[in-house]
């Protein structure tokens, strides 16, 4: 089936743009089968040929995973249980990158509250700064 879909999308774009190479956008288990068969047929659908792609979702997916590798082990599932954000075993689902809007949303809160401990941060130096230039005497 998806070798059919493959060969339609190509005609399609021989038809409506001649030299275009065709691009498909696929979700992962039909990205795989695609894959599979531009492998084994290289001279009809190989990378010169039809440009697989795969589906936004399965890229954020693979992405906020990534994101958790980087953090685990890092408190940072420590934190939001802390902070009673989320429980101990969402907080956990949030490395593995499963639960896209949750743990998008997770990462947002993250990045919103650093912001505001770097901003904090920065009050306090400016004041502490301002406090030292007043008790310079310039010459």
């Amino acid at each position: 089936m998806m070798k059919h879909a493959m060969d339609l999308v190509m005609q399609a774009v021989k038809f409506l743009n001649p030299g275009q190479i065709p691009v498909i956008t696929a979700d992962q288990p039909l990205f795989a089968i695609a894959k599979q068969i531009q492998s084994k047929c290289p001279e009809f659908y190989g990378e010169n040929k039809i440009t697989l792609l795969l589906g936004g979702l399965h890229i954020e997916m693979s992405f906020l995973k990534t994101v958790g590798t980087l953090l685990k082990d890092s408190g940072w599932v420590e934190s939001l249980v802390n902070a009673k954000v989320a429980t101990s075993g969402c907080a956990e689902s949030f490395l593995n990158g499963c639960h896209v809007t949750r743990t998008r949303r997770a990462h947002q809160l993250t990045a919103c509250a650093l912001f505001m401990l770097l901003k904090h941060a920065y009050r306090q130096y400016s004041l502490s700064y301002a406090a030292l230039e007043e008790n310079v005497l310039c010459f």
